[in-house]
């Protein structure tokens, strides 16, 4: 029973209900989230409408530069001669919109969408499903069937949205979402490749689409301690695993299948942290009611993991991002130590509030 009705002893609320001043789906509607757990669902909400607005953006300049191309009779070597600066207008355009959804939007929401089984399907589609062919138990294939206007599959579980389709398209990673130009219009573009008109097109309408359905998803969330600190215990550990793809990208391009180009892996690790310690502080005063001490180790603890990344990414820009192979993996080890030493508290934390741990949230 919610909090409007505790004060009501029960031959009143059968008084309510008899002169209908109180119905049946009142008395027993769902308990509003505490305010911690508002918190969380009002940073997500707010976070989807951001990346929303830029998803839109996305889908205004690839019209445009389809529109270009289609203009051009769909010869690209054509359009590049005629119209080539509006057309790397518009490729930068659409990345800065990527770096905006996804760098400054999806990561910095990934702990709590991956780490909790209402919204894990949204980041295997996303950001995080590998190619049907590579898949495991671990990492699960995004079912991400992507079709051009006129019906031609460009991509059939090839991997995510994000990082498989939309950042190799525009940054030219991945010469199957590339047209290749002639030797005179790439002299005169000053590119040898540009993004074909039909994958950015059909990418664009697919993340906006995507992200609607998943912002009134969000909207509609009830939000529960058990999921939300799950979301810490399951997510928190996987810090480390970031380091080997941000070596990867640096220093191996077909590991990383063109992946994380668009900025420093760095930048998405310091997001997915943030929203785990913002869903952390914000469960904190619940916690220190019961045991202060926890609490504040806790907070301690996430916040010396941004301390950790701060340095992280202040090392990498001094090194202008050429940071060793060997200087990566050993930060790959200090993240470790730093993750290994949080978990048991978060584990005390499930016991104190009286809990039950969520089952790690994979795609059933």
């Amino acid at each position: 029973m919610n909090n409007f009705l505790k004060k009501y002893s029960s031959r009143t609320l059968s008084a309510l209900l008899a002169v209908g001043l109180l119905t049946p789906a009142l008395l027993h509607a769902a308990p509003e989230p505490s305010s911690g757990l508002s918190e969380i669902k009002k940073f997500l909400v707010t976070k989807l409408e951001f990346m929303d607005a830029a998803t839109s953006d996305f889908s205004k300049n690839a019209a445009a530069y389809q529109q270009i191309i289609d203009a051009n009779g769909g010869d690209y070597n054509r359009a590049a001669m005629a119209n080539g600066p509006e057309l790397l207008r518009l490729v930068g355009r659409m990345q800065d919109d990527y770096r905006t959804f996804h760098n400054k939007g999806y990561e910095t929401i990934e702990g709590v969408v991956a780490g909790t089984k209402t919204f894990v399907a949204y980041d295997v589609y996303l950001d995080a499903g590998v190619p049907k062919a590579e898949a495991s138990t671990d990492s699960p294939f995004s079912p991400l069937v992507l079709k051009s206007k006129s019906g031609r599959i460009i991509s059939d579980r090839n991997g995510n949205l994000f990082h498989y389709v939309i950042e190799p398209a525009l940054w030219g990673t991945k010469s199957y979402y590339l047209e290749k130009l002639n030797p005179e219009a790439a002299e005169k573009l000053g590119v040898k490749y540009l993004p074909k008109a039909d994958v950015l097109t059909a990418a664009s309408q697919e993340a906006t689409v995507k992200l609607d359905e998943f912002l009134a998803k969000a909207k509609a969330w009830q939000p529960t301690l058990d999921e939300c600190v799950g979301a810490l215990i399951w997510m928190t550990p996987t810090l480390n695993a970031y380091f080997d793809e941000w070596r990867d990208s640096r220093y191996d391009p077909v590991a990383s299948a063109g992946r994380y180009v668009a900025q420093s892996r760095v930048l998405d690790m310091r997001g997915i942290m943030s929203s785990l310690q913002i869903t952390c502080e914000a469960i904190l005063p619940e916690l220190r009611q019961k045991n202060p001490a926890l609490a504040d180790q806790l907070k301690f603890e996430y916040q010396s993991i941004m301390n950790f990344l701060d340095r992280v990414d202040s090392r990498d820009k001094a090194n202008g991002g050429k940071m060793s192979v060997a200087e990566i993996e050993e930060m790959a080890y200090q993240a470790k130590a730093l993750t290994d030493q949080i978990a048991p508290h978060l584990k005390q934390m499930i016991v104190i509030l009286n809990l039950k741990l969520p089952r790690k949230p994979v795609l059933s």
